[in-house]
């Protein structure tokens, strides 16, 4: 033992890394990076994480779990009058690397008067943040509205500075991008203190009586930027936010937006701000369907939709083209490339007779589904195979739909560093 601990110790760098870029599973990777200080430099370095984990790539990311608000047991000896009666929780999925444990928000920030995060509402969620709004208000015919930037890894929460606008906040959307999303960025390396990472946060929505704006907040300059109005290329009607939550691809953002007579995809690019929207589905067709058609992005960046047969376990995945751009960075055309039909395959112990089940799709990150039925039992689905694991949803947490649950997708790249730098 002792004599193979020697030639371990006794091979070059090089060869150590080539070895261990190889090691299948992230569980087996990380022991071995613990091994010795040597082998966790080694891991932790970002070109041996670039190659380990692409960050193109549904690889070097997956689902940890979904955030949504648990009614608080009235009846417990520690629940106190005049609190909250709901608070956001987390919720694992099977495996996660937070544990089986279900744990409210303000757990993962020790440090932070828990006060603070109990009325606070999860918006969206990007590579480890998470965006909440702390609070909201109407205040001389102005909306106030106060967010904050949770930092999951690093148990850190950032208070942003108050919003205030005639914005309808409750019909915008939102965004978090990370400095793997603004590489670009000639500041993105640099934050004000008290960030614990580079973000940037984006909103958009309708004035009360007026067009559609964007809002931007930078870590690195620490203050909300004057409004932007937003307009399309073409005649046509910027819908309103659907769903708080956007879907990032390489480069853009896309938002499930739409009214009575149909459903669109309002996309917007992250470099000149020049937004377009592409009907995704019409109103004919959605009344066929079990739920609200959602957004997505494939592996190599390319916006899809997903949606659910009314009854049945038939997936539909259309493919859409937004990568053709005019000269000044606007989208000039959005065209469905292909649809194709999943099966979905329950567990053996969900099929019971009638044999028709309704699902409700809650959402989608990194090729991980995470699905609802009528009789409130929860699973996550794979998007390319259609499997289906269940998993035990405890009391509380009722009526959840779209709107009220945000997916945490994690990078293993993150992880790790974030893992190493504490061991």
């Amino acid at each position: 033992m002792a004599d193979r601990a020697a030639v371990a110790v006794s091979l070059p760098e090089d060869a150590i890394r080539e070895i261990l870029v190889r090691v299948e599973s992230e569980a087996a990777l990380f022991r071995c990076a613990v091994t010795c200080k040597r082998w966790s430099r080694l891991v932790a370095d970002p070109s041996f994480l670039r190659r380990r984990w692409p960050d193109d790539q549904w690889v070097g990311r997956f689902l940890a779990g979904f955030f949504a608000p648990k009614r608080l047991d009235r009846t417990d000896p520690m629940f106190r009058t005049g609190e909250p009666m709901f608070a956001t929780f987390f919720v694992p999925t099977p495996r996660s690397v937070f544990g089986p444990c279900r744990r409210s928000l303000a757990s993962f920030f020790p440090d932070v008067d828990a006060h603070i995060l109990d009325h606070a509402v999860p918006l969206t969620a990007r590579r480890g943040l998470l965006l909440v709004c702390l609070a909201s208000r109407r205040q001389y015919n102005m909306s106030v509205i106060h967010l904050a930037v949770c930092n999951l890894l690093a148990g850190v929460c950032n208070v942003l500075p108050l919003l205030s606008s005639d914005l309808e906040f409750d019909k915008s959307g939102y965004a978090i991008l990370t400095s793997a999303d603004c590489s670009s960025s000639t500041t993105q390396q640099c934050s004000q203190p008290g960030c614990s990472t580079f973000f940037k946060v984006l909103i958009t929505g309708r004035r009360y009586l007026g067009s559609h704006n964007l809002y931007m907040f930078s870590s690195s300059e620490a203050r909300w930027s004057k409004p932007t109005q937003l307009t399309l290329d073409t005649p046509g009607v910027i819908h309103d936010c659907l769903h708080p939550d956007g879907a990032v691809s390489r480069g853009k953002v896309h938002w499930s937006v739409g009214d009575w007579s149909c459903r669109c995809s309002l996309d917007m690019d992250m470099e000149t701000y020049h937004i377009s929207q592409a009907r995704i589905m019409a109103w004919t067709i959605y009344v066929e369907t079990s739920d609200e058609p959602q957004l997505g992005v494939t592996t190599n960046g390319t916006p899809l939709v997903l949606t659910l047969s009314r009854p049945g376990l038939k997936l539909k995945i259309s493919t859409w083209q937004d990568d053709n751009k005019s000269k000044d960075g606007a989208i000039a055309k959005a065209g469905r490339l292909a649809t194709r039909i999943v099966e979905l395959k329950p567990p053996r112990q969900i099929k019971r007779s009638p044999n028709q089940i309704h699902l409700r799709l809650l959402g989608e990150k990194s090729g991980t589904m995470l699905l609802m039925d009528s009789q409130r039992q929860i699973y996550i689905a794979d998007i390319e195979t259609g499997v289906m694991e269940e998993f035990e949803l405890p009391d509380g947490f009722d009526g959840l739909n779209r709107s009220k649950v945000v997916l945490l997708e994690m990078d293993w790249s993150a992880l790790f560093v974030s893992r190493l730098g504490k061991w």
